[in-house]
């Protein structure tokens, strides 16, 4: 039987990794001793999905690039059309591929955006509105959406608390960094991002410690 030397347990059937962690398992698999069927996911549907939205991106490209050759042969937009299809389809992958995982995709997207924010600002020259602005948005929005899908689907506090924390810690700190780095001129949205954050991270400390604690304890094997 397979044993997983972080979580000190052992893991019934044939597995790849631990259920838990996801960590390197020794010992040899014991296939007769698994105790759940085997289903196989439908990801005929996602496949499908992926390819039209690739084969659409990819038209959407080719067209911009065909017809500033033609009649503007000398602008920038393609450039513009091309990152922000790359930008969509970038998203759309990642929503589909962790479709399942709402709360964990959902922190991804936040997070995602975020980047894809800051590089298309460089991109065009850098006028800072994406960290005056599209990062404290993203951020505080993250948690006031994990808020309120936690409310409204009922998620178990033990799933949502992880992803919220996250988000919560990264809305808090990356405004007030970016503010003492004086990188940012419109201070009104760091200020209320780095506030809601704290104020969300201070209810999650004060009311749902235990299930912070044993969600680190479980992430960090403490």
């Amino acid at each position: 039987m397979q044993y997983c030397p972080l979580c000190q347990v052992k893991v019934a059937g044939s597995k790849r990794c631990c259920p838990l962690c996801r960590g390197k398992l020794t010992g040899e698999p014991d296939p007769q001793s698994e105790i759940f069927p085997q289903v196989v996911a439908p990801h005929r549907r996602a496949r499908v999905a992926r390819r039209i939205i690739t084969l659409c991106v990819l038209i959407v490209i080719a067209c911009s690039i065909q017809v500033e050759t033609i009649w503007h042969p000398s602008s920038n937009w393609p450039y513009l059309v091309i990152a922000a299809s790359l930008c969509a389809w970038l998203a759309v992958m990642l929503g589909i591929s962790r479709r399942r995982l709402l709360m964990q995709n959902l922190t991804a997207q936040a997070l995602l955006f975020s980047i894809l924010s800051v590089a298309w600002d460089i991109g065009t020259g850098w006028h800072a509105w994406s960290i005056e602005w599209v990062i404290p948005i993203l951020l505080l929005g993250g948690v006031g959406v994990l808020l309120l899908l936690k409310l409204i689907l009922r998620v178990p506090m033990v799933d949502a608390v992880g992803w919220i924390g996250v988000l919560s810690i990264l809305g808090w700190i990356a405004p007030i960094v970016l503010m003492l780095l004086d990188k940012v001129q419109v201070k009104l949205p760091s200020m209320i991002c780095s506030g809601g954050s704290f104020l969300t991270l201070v209810i999650l400390v004060v009311f749902f410690h235990r299930y912070m604690r044993d969600e680190a304890a479980r992430r960090f094997h403490l």
